[in-house]
């Protein structure tokens, strides 16, 4: 699997742990570029979410300073959500 198609399945993965704790999202495939991941919050509030490689492991960042380990995407969707959740009530 190259890294473009590892990057895609992560993202896809976090998108379906997202829907399952009620939080929208929708994968971006560009043609040319990398696939990113977009959550969708209240109050129209609309994050970006990369997936990007740290020596071995695979990472998701969707802020300056927000970053989580792609091991365990049950927790990294948990941890977006309240992000982006924050964002609309701030």
């Amino acid at each position: 699997m190259t890294p473009c198609e590892r990057r895609f399945g992560l993202l896809v993965g976090l998108a379906w742990e997202l829907r399952r704790i009620g939080v929208g999202s929708s994968v971006v495939l560009p043609r040319v570029g990398e696939a990113l991941l977009v959550v969708r919050g209240p109050g129209n509030v609309r994050v970006s979410v990369p997936g990007v490689r740290q020596d071995d492991r695979w990472a998701l960042v969707w802020s300056p300073g927000r970053v989580v380990t792609a091991e365990h995407l049950d927790l990294a969707a948990r941890e977006i959500a309240a992000d982006v959740r924050r964002r609309w009530t701030a």
